[in-house]
């Protein structure tokens, strides 16, 4: 019969002997707040009441406690309206001093009858660079038009950062 310390030892002398793997990135939850404003439009009318516009807008993106805090945000989209309705896509470019990402965005636009218009989708991020390199994730947004030129809105989802097990964000 095997003493108690002798099994214990044992034991730990087992343990110190297991190789440290390294932590696993975790996917954790992330979001933010933005504004924009549109710059540039190019329309195409397709029909009547149908038109595809492919644009551009500028703004900056707020989350305090993430890295992406005070971000420069860039969109270049195109949106195929029908009476106000239809699909946007694009693409979302997030720049900090320390590096970028980007995510492609699929959604539908809507306007109500008061001429509000607002968007809802889901993103997928597809490049980073600097500090971000290798971000991985996903998620959706919402946003609504405050003026012709301008909107506000949020995005949250599922971030994987690489090296990091946990974050602030």
């Amino acid at each position: 019969m095997y003493r108690r310390s002798t099994i214990l030892a044992a034991f730990a002398a087992a343990l110190s002997l297991t190789p440290v793997l390294p932590a696993a990135a975790l996917a954790m939850p992330m979001g933010g707040s933005f504004t924009g404003r549109v710059e540039s439009q190019a329309p195409q009318v397709l029909g009547p009441n149908e038109v595809k516009l492919q644009q551009t807008a500028s703004g900056i993106n707020t989350g305090p406690g993430t890295p992406l805090d005070g971000a420069r945000v860039q969109w270049v989209e195109t949106l195929t309206l029908k009476n106000g309705q239809g699909p946007v896509q694009g693409t979302i470019t997030f720049t900090t001093p320390g590096g970028s990402t980007s995510s492609l965005y699929r959604g539908t636009v809507t306007t109500d009858a008061q001429g509000r218009v607002t968007a809802t989708g889901t993103y997928q991020d597809s490049a980073a660079t600097g500090e971000f390199a290798g971000t991985k994730g996903k998620g959706s947004f919402s946003l609504a038009y405050t003026s012709k030129t301008e909107f506000a809105g949020q995005w949250q989802g599922e971030v994987t950062l690489p090296g990091q097990t946990s974050s602030k964000r």
